[in-house]
């Protein structure tokens, strides 16, 4: 068999040879035609792989793990088709043989990641003389095999397939069941009445809904969240409960359409699959090699957004009790208030904003303007396509020098066979192994419009249609040299970041007049209602946050489960979980675990903190452009040069340190949800600030905390002054510090604790470094060092993650310090809270805290 992954048979009935892009023709797709093809192209895989465990000569990375690449492909084009079909149309003759080439397709990757013999011809590639992309590319697919379970003993690995077997079934089940649950569960309404408050437009499309079910009167579809978006509408009380029950109650009312059984299921063998590999749950595994790092991280970010989002939604909801004389809102309810105070108050009418947002114009005149203008790429409709559906729609898009740089397929409409929701894919990665240009989708699920009417957008839609290109734009733009780093394959709490920053053009003020036309009129949107619609929409931010959070607190503790641990009552956990962390009722989470199809269906296990974490990035971004002028070419391509083109070719956030020279911090993720005040400037010379005496003599903010008073005294003790510096925010990670305090990040001392056999260790680590666990447990003679949970680290020192001192601890903790602090004359560490630090020399840290001096990343040989 050819070893080119782009010459074998299958592809003659799959391609179109018409085309300049590799791009499947989906009428040729039959269960016959997929089942050939998905065989074809394992049995491909098999073949290399054997071929790469029978060479005799000395593995190289071109010999061995380019070749282990170039295997997967076809199976990774196969899926991209199977995947495709499945999301947008999955016609009935299609749904066994598409759970078919799943499971296929997940057993031959399970079997090939744990092939011990490929494991080790891929270990011994020497990287030596390997530019930096190949040297990652070689650790991050020695990563894939470990994670996978490749250095397990064979009866473990026989169980992680087994394993991964069963959890394929079953997220093939969960998908099949939401789906089927879904559609049987739209709301089916007699009368006109009933309606009351919709346009005549979404009335229509109710209407049509009906028809092609073949029911009489109207058919308001299920979207995938909790909250349907005629929520905002409905006039009748009755008709808003009758919706949000059906919502809610999808996957958990029995029969073939129950997810419970499932869920329950799932999240059990994921925790034996964790533990199986030596993490504590699926979570610490899962985020292990996100950007986040761990399961700390991510709840952290969760949890410090709940307070402010429950004080916004409570003045929210205080503003609408008060407008409307309510004694009390109910769940149903609190959609249809929050639009109609917004309506009210910033004089909005939906359906008349409506009307300046026609699809077709927003499309060229918008999504496709802002990307011309920041980046220089231009649209063209591509004639001759066969695709999914007929509704799908073709663009080439071109480069600045004219080069054509991929293929973009559009598909709008909701239908009874496409999933919820909106989404972008890969259809065919670009890279230079393949030599393919890339070929990227978009599918939104609008109400199809009658014959002659035009498709309007919400602002909801207009914002996720920016959304979705922004990941669009992340596939276009990929220059790497191996598909699997290729675009959007990125880590997932990275990958969110590029579509939440494309959202800032939808009401930029270089971007809208260009697109916000009366669609009757063609007037531009009037300058009062812009500002009246970009204000209304930090109100109703307090609810939206809160209904993400406690979805992605109900992810998290879901995979937070130990081995051994089977939950069965789905619901109750569910709701002892929320009230644990104090979420109302009276916002559901954004998806019930029944329906939460992101974590048990489309690869977000542990990772829907993911839009959260990745809007941080995308804020602070957002803000850095406005600086630069809003579409300035010259950022633009200075941006998509480093931070999109590379995937993940290199490292997300070194590339994000390297390109701004910082790491971005969360306040212009709250000024952006409106959870705190904008920035402003402030005029004149900058005020003293008040400073108090210590018993020392040193200048310092006042210390209002016990673990200020408990560093401070053992700085006394141990002959150093204690100047604690408090600041008026807080200073969690490194990066921030060192930007509050002006100085280099490598001069921040971290107070990271890890846990080694149930106790704690204390390393401070230079802020520049992240600490290698292995090398660090190696030099101190332990077996395994692992990230300390937040008990472990409250209880050892009394402190919590992000303030944690060198000292001032309950008792002794036996302390390792990064070397390579003495390079810096000064060093800051955290002094006992977020908003803390204290300056110290090398020599006084090692005397205060009686740590051993290490290194804490191994140096290359």
């Amino acid at each position: 068999m050819n070893a080119d992954p782009n010459s074998i048979d299958v592809w003659e009935a799959f391609l179109d040879p018409q085309t300049d892009y590799s791009l499947p023709d989906f009428a040729a797709v039959t269960p016959e035609t997929l089942l050939t093809a998905v065989h074809t192209a394992t049995d491909f895989a098999h073949a290399e792989v054997a071929a790469i465990v029978a060479d005799d000569a000395e593995s190289t990375f071109f010999s061995t793990t380019v070749r282990f690449e170039s295997a997967s492909v076809p199976m990774t084009r196969i899926a991209s088709v199977a995947a495709a079909i499945e999301s947008n149309h999955l016609r009935p003759e299609l749904t066994d043989a598409i759970s078919e080439t799943w499971e296929l397709l997940s057993a031959t990757e399970t079997e090939i990641l744990l092939n011990v013999d490929l494991f080790h011809r891929i270990e011994q590639v020497s990287v030596s003389d390997l530019n930096p992309e190949d040297k990652r590319q070689q650790e991050l697919t020695i990563d894939q095999f470990v994670r996978a379970g490749a250095r397990l003993g064979e009866e473990e690995r026989e169980q992680m397939a087994t394993i991964a077997a069963e959890l394929t079934t079953l997220e093939n089940s969960f998908s099949r069941a939401l789906q089927l649950d879904t559609r049987e569960l739209a709301v089916h309404l007699s009368e006109a009445e009933s309606l009351a408050g919709m346009n005549d437009d979404q009335i229509a499309a109710a209407a049509n809904r009906a028809a092609e079910r073949g029911v009489d009167g109207y058919l308001l579809p299920l979207n995938n969240f909790t909250q349907q978006l005629v929520l905002e509408s409905l006039e009748t009380a009755q008709t808003r409960r009758h919706v949000l029950n059906n919502s809610m109650a999808r996957g958990s009312r029995g029969g073939e359409g129950d997810t419970r059984t499932q869920v329950a299921d799932t999240t059990a063998l994921r925790a034996l699959q964790a533990n199986l590999l030596g993490y504590p749950s699926f979570s610490s595994y899962a985020v292990d090699n996100q950007t986040a790092g761990n399961p700390d991280a991510a709840a952290d970010i969760v949890s410090s957004l709940i307070n402010p989002a429950k004080a916004q939604l409570d003045e929210e909801l205080g503003l609408v009790r008060d407008r409307y004389g309510l004694d009390d809102v109910a769940p149903e309810d609190v959609k249809y208030y929050l639009a109609k105070y917004r309506a009210d108050e910033f004089g909005i009418d939906p359906d008349e904003v409506a009307k300046y947002f026609e699809f077709d114009t927003v499309l060229t005149e918008g999504v496709f303007r802002a990307a011309t203008g920041l980046y220089g790429v231009t649209f063209a409709s591509y004639d001759g396509v066969t695709a999914w559906h007929e509704d799908v729609r073709a663009y080439e898009v071109t480069d600045v020098n004219e080069r054509h740089l991929g293929l973009i397929l559009i598909d709008p409409y909701s239908r009874d066979t496409k999933r919820g929701g909106a989404w972008m894919d890969q259809l065919v990665p670009a890279s230079r192994l393949t030599g393919l240009l890339p070929v990227v989708t978009l599918s939104l699920n609008l109400a199809k419009p009658g014959p002659g009417r035009p498709t309007l957008l919400n602002p909801t839609e207009l914002t996720t249609f920016f959304h979705e290109f922004g990941h669009v734009l992340h596939g276009l733009f990929a220059n790497s040299t191996y598909p699997s780093t290729a675009g959007t394959a990125v880590p997932r709490d990275y990958v969110e970041f590029p579509s939440q920053l494309n959202e800032m053009w939808r009401f930029h003020p270089q971007v809208l007049p260009h697109f916000a036309k009366h669609v009757d009129t063609g007037e531009p949107m009037p300058a009062q209602l812009v500002d009246a619609l970009i204000a209304s929409e930090k109100f109703g931010q307090g609810f939206d946050t809160i209904e993400y959070l406690a979805a992605a607190m109900l992810d998290l503790s879901w995979h937070s489960l130990e081995a051994g641990e089977h939950i069965t009552d789905v619901l109750s956990f569910e709701s002892e979980v929320l009230a644990a962390a104090g979420f109302s009722p009276l916002v559901p989470p954004r998806y019930r675990s029944t329906y939460f199809g992101h974590i048990f269906a489309s690869g977000y296990a542990a990772g829907y903190y993911s839009y959260l974490y990745s809007e941080v990035i995308a804020a602070w971004v957002s803000e850095w452009f406005e600086s630069q002028g809003g579409l300035n070419r010259e950022a633009g391509d200075a941006f998509r040069e480093a931070i999109l083109a590379p995937g993940y070719s290199v490292d997300p956030m070194s590339a994000i340190e390297r390109f701004f020279g910082t790491r971005p911090d969360v306040a212009p993720l709250l000024r952006r949800r409106g959870l705190a005040e904008p920035v402003t400037e402030v005029d004149g010379e900058d005020e003293e600030e008040e400073t108090t005496e210590t018993e020392s003599g040193a200048a310092s903010a006042k210390w209002d905390h016990p673990n200020h008073e408990a560093v401070a005294a053992d700085l006394a003790a141990a002959g150093i002054d204690p100047r604690i510096e408090i600041f008026d925010g807080s200073t969690p990670t490194a990066t921030a510090a060192a930007e509050a305090l002006g100085i280099e990040v490598g001069a921040i001392a971290n107070s990271l604790i890890f846990s080694s056999a149930g106790g704690p260790v204390l390393i401070m680590a230079s802020g520049s470094h992240r600490v290698d666990t292995a090398h660090v447990a190696e030099l101190i003679g332990v077996d395994s060092l692992d990230r300390a949970s937040k008990e472990l680290v409250r209880e050892a020192t009394g402190q919590v993650i992000g303030g944690v001192a060198p000292c001032g601890h309950p008792g002794p903790i036996p302390t390792y310090v990064d070397v390579s602090l003495k390079d810096y004359p000064v060093l800051w560490a955290g002094a006992g809270t977020p908003n803390s630090m204290v300056p110290l020399t090398y020599e006084q840290l090692l005397t205060v805290t009686g740590g051993k001096e290490i290194t804490v990343v191994a140096e290359e040989a």
